[in-house]
């Protein structure tokens, strides 16, 4: 992902592979996120992404249900999405 600022507009997240606007910058959450590829971010939602096949994944805090997310655009795997946590203290991560 990366942060541009469109013009006379609010900050957005944008694909890094075809510029296609991901997330506003009001939507993160947290930067304090490590991913398969480095750092991460967990975001409140997201716009022009299609969410893959839901699976069972371990991460740093547990087995999660997890489903990569990918840009609507060009289909580039821009990260993924907390379906199911696996205890009460990681809830927060879900959807």
């Amino acid at each position: 992902l990366d942060l541009h600022q469109l013009p006379g507009d609010k900050p957005v997240f944008a694909c890094a592979k075809c510029s296609e606007v991901l997330a506003l910058q009001d939507e993160l959450v947290s930067q304090a996120f490590t991913g398969r590829s480095g750092r991460a971010y967990l975001m409140n939602s997201t716009i022009n992404t299609n969410l893959g096949k839901r699976e069972e994944r371990k991460l740093i805090t547990g087995r999660h249900t997890v489903a990569d997310l990918h840009c609507a655009s060009c289909d580039a795997e821009v990260g993924w999405m907390y379906i199911k946590a696996p205890t009460g203290d990681q809830r927060y991560k879900e959807g």
